[in-house]
C-alpha cells in the first residue's frame, strides 16, 4: 500500500515563483497563479498514480512552532506572507478538500513534522510512505522500503539511490546540516565547516554525538585543516547540538493521521467547479477532473 506524502509549500512556491499572474480571484482579485500550479501538479499525481492514499502537509507554524521556542533565529530570515500570499496558500489547503484530499497544517509543528508523523504510522500498517518533495531535508525520515520522488524532475529514489546521490546516509542529514549549517532555515552549525567537511566528517563517524566522543581524533583524519577541527567543533558544541535538534524532524505527533485518515476517494466534482471559478480558471481544469474518481455532495470543512 503506497501511501504519497506531499511537502506541499514547495510545489506551491514553485509555482508563485515562476508563474505569470494570469489568473485572479473573482471576489478579492488577487492573484492565483500558485494555486493553478498546485491545481496542475496535485491532478498530475491523482491522474498518474490514481492513489488509495495521500496527504498533504502545510505549514502554519510561521513563528509560532517549538523550534521557534528553541531558537528566536531560527527562520528569522524568512518574510511572513502578506494578504495575497497568504490567500493562496489557504485556498491551496481549500483545493485539497474539493480534491478529496486529507491536507493538514499545525501551529507547533511543520509541515516536514507532519509527513515525519504520518510515514511512522503508515509504517506501522506494513505501508510505503512516498515522500514527495524537493527538499533534501526530508531524506532524514527515508528507511527501508520507502520513496523519495521529486515529481516531475525525476522518479522515486530508493534509500540506497538517494544516499548515493547525498554522498550519505538518509539518517545522517540532520547531523549534516547541523555541522555546515542551513542558511534557508537560518541554523547557525560550525562556522568553518561546510559542506564538503562536514560529508568526511560523516564518513567516518555516524552523527555528531560520536563526533564530539573523538575530538582527540580528528587530527589525524584525511581531512583539509583536521588539526583545527576538534577546537572549531569544541568551541561551537552547544550551538552545534541546537543546530542539530532544529534540523531533527519529528516524527512522533499523536494528532497526525494515519493510514486510513488519509484514504481517497475520489474528487467532489461539483464543490471543484466552483473552486476553479472562484479562482479565474474557468473550465481549464474540468475535463481532467471529469477522468477521475468522482464524490457527490460537498467535502467537510467547505463553504
Amino acid at each position: 500500500m503506497q501511501a504519497f506524502l506531499i511537502d506541499s509549500s514547495i510545489y506551491i512556491f514553485r509555482s508563485y515563483f515562476t508563474l505569470p499572474e494570469n489568473w485572479q480571484a473573482q471576489e478579492s482579485q488577487y492573484p492565483t497563479n500558485a494555486v493553478y500550479g498546485f491545481t496542475l501538479f496535485l491532478l498530475d499525481i491523482l491522474r498518474q498514480k490514481q492513489p488509495d492514499y495521500l496527504f498533504c502537509a502545510f505549514d502554519e507554524s510561521l513563528g509560532s512552532g517549538f523550534r521557534h521556542q528553541l531558537c528566536p533565529d531560527y527562520k528569522a530570515n524568512r518574510e511572513l506572507p502578506d494578504e495575497a500570499l497568504a490567500f493562496q496558500l489557504n485556498a491551496c489547503r481549500q483545493l485539497c478538500r474539493v480534491l478529496g484530499i486529507k491536507e493538514m497544517a499545525s501551529a507547533i509543528y511543520e509541515a516536514d513534522d507532519l509527513i515525519g508523523a504520518v510515514a511512522g504510522k503508515v509504517r506501522q500498517v506494513s505501508g510505503q510512505p512516498v515522500i514527495v518533495s524537493r527538499d533534501k531535508d526530508l531524506a532524514q525520515l527515508i528507511q527501508g522500503s520507502d520513496l523519495y520522488w521529486d515529481f516531475g524532475k525525476s522518479q522515486p529514489q530508493t534509500q540506497a539511490q538517494l544516499e548515493a546521490h547525498l554522498e550519505l546516509g538518509c539518517h545522517q542529514m540532520a547531523d549534516y546540516l547541523a555541522l555546515m549549517g542551513d542558511s534557508s532555515d537560518n541554523i547557525a552549525g560550525v562556522p568553518g565547516v561546510g559542506a564538503k567537511t562536514a560529508k568526511q566528517l560523516l564518513s567516518h563517524y555516524p552523527s555528531v554525538e560520536v563526533i564530539l566522543e573523538h575530538l582527540d581524533q580528528l587530527q589525524d583524519l584525511p581531512i583539509r585543516g583536521a588539526g583545527k577541527l576538534a577546537d572549531k567543533l569544541n568551541g561551537h558544541r552547544e550551538q552545534l547540538m541546537l543546530s542539530r535538534q532544529l534540523a531533527t524532524i519529528v516524527t512522533q505527533i499523536d494528532e497526525a493521521p494515519g493510514l486510513n485518515d488519509i484514504g481517497w476517494q475520489g474528487i467532489y466534482y461539483d464543490a471543484f467547479e466552483i473552486f476553479c471559478e472562484e479562482m479565474g480558471f474557468a473550465n481549464t481544469f474540468m475535463s481532467r477532473a471529469a477522468n477521475l474518481r468522482q464524490r457527490e455532495m460537498a467535502p467537510p470543512g467547505y463553504s
